[in-house]
């Protein structure tokens, strides 16, 4: 039995991982996590590049999500005119961050809806609320561009209120990237979307 294994060694950086998704390689998985940290920072906002960022999302869940989030999908929607694709996934964790919202929101299935810009209006917030339901649970995500400003947290609250507790998450390009860089470093805590959460139900409480 082999108690400690010099990191200098070559198996550092080769073979295959069990914890990493879909087994794929070390240094093809650390690769895709640098690609998706560099197209964060240089992707231009707005509806022109929407499809690219809402790949990106995607993909953050893929790599960074993978152990509690699983049967990742996209959905094709149509709202007022133009066709948007989210994401969806099976939450299946046993413990954790993840296990807490199934438990409290009886999210089985988490939705994150994509937006490509800065400022979010009224109907972000209508449409994500449109979403939670008995089958799906009450918790869904936002993902956008821009800054957390006071008047979102009212629009949650409003929505809280409107469906027995329920909760909306928002994340922005600072939050995808801690969640990439803790991949890359090897890190799987759940401390960041964690103080997310705590600080959008003491906001609206």
């Amino acid at each position: 039995m082999i108690d400690k294994i010099d990191l200098s060694l070559p198996l550092k950086m080769a073979g295959l991982l069990s914890d990493i998704p879909e087994a794929i390689n070390l240094a093809q998985f650390q690769t895709h996590l640098t690609e998706l940290i560099e197209n964060i920072k240089t992707l231009p906002k707005g509806d022109a590049d929407a499809k690219a960022y809402e790949d990106i999302v995607g993909n953050v869940l893929k790599l960074c999500f993978f152990k509690a989030l699983t049967n990742i999908e996209p959905q094709v929607r149509d709202i007022n005119g133009r066709v948007i694709r989210d994401w969806i996934g099976a939450n299946r964790a046993k413990d954790g961050f993840w296990a807490m919202i199934r438990q409290r929101y009886h999210s089985t299935q988490v939705i994150w809806e994509c937006k490509n810009y800065d400022d979010l209006g009224s109907d972000v917030f209508h449409q994500a609320s449109y979403y939670m339901n008995k089958e799906i649970g009450q918790f869904i995500v936002i993902c956008f561009r821009g800054e957390i400003k006071k008047h979102y947290y009212e629009h949650i609250q409003r929505v809280s209120k409107e469906k027995d507790g329920g909760v909306i998450l928002l994340l922005t390009d600072k939050d995808l990237l801690v969640f990439l860089r803790q991949a890359l470093n090897g890190k799987t805590k759940e401390d960041h979307i964690q103080g997310i959460y705590d600080t959008t139900v003491r906001k609206i409480s």
